[in-house]
């Protein structure tokens, strides 16, 4: 299995190649732009200082640039080959409910939240107590509970059952992101 920054290093080349190959977008703004993917974001992963993780964007770029290494996969299955680009059938379905509704790729993209995840954790796991109660500050300890407690109860469907008679909680983190985005208090 080749490690992240392999494959971080392997994607930032084949974008930069992509690039400077193609005649659509005039600049990188543009195609940030056309994209909705934030100027730094996409900065980074040309430069392989992040991968793009997030399936939603992997989806984004494989269907603009058709570069292989964007391509999500589930587990070992690849999906078919499209030609001309996403379906038809797959626009409207992410115009109408936003997501696709396949547990597979829902499960892939957890599993990539996760490795994600795991990454940034390494760095708090690494650094000094003033970084740890940063973290603590800045991610409810509440929502951590939440989403490990969910994790636990989809293994097993008689503890998830029981796990959403009682499962009423909010997360304060999604609240806060919703209240900054539209600009309430």
């Amino acid at each position: 299995m080749e490690s992240y920054n392999s494959k971080r290093e392997e994607e930032a080349a084949a974008l930069r190649k992509w690039f400077s190959a193609q005649k659509r977008f005039a600049s990188w703004s543009a195609m940030e732009r056309a994209l909705k993917i934030t100027k730094d974001y996409l900065r980074h992963i040309k430069n392989g200082q992040k991968r793009a993780a997030d399936p939603e964007l992997r989806s984004k770029l494989y269907d603009t640039t058709g570069l292989e290494i964007f391509r999500t996969t589930i587990g070992n299955l690849k999906p078919k080959k499209q030609t001309g680009g996403i379906s038809r059938q797959r626009q409207e379905e992410r115009k109408t409910t936003g997501l696709i509704d396949d547990p597979y790729e829902r499960a892939a993209r957890v599993k990539k939240l996760l490795v994600g995840l795991a990454d940034e954790l390494e760095f708090f796991k690494k650094k000094q107590e003033s970084a740890r109660r940063a973290f603590r500050k800045v991610v409810p300890g509440e929502d951590v509970g939440y989403i490990t407690t969910l994790l636990r109860a989809l293994y097993d469907e008689d503890q998830f059952q029981r796990w959403l008679l009682f499962s009423d909680y909010k997360l304060r983190s999604k609240e806060e992101s919703q209240n900054v985005s539209t600009g309430k208090d």
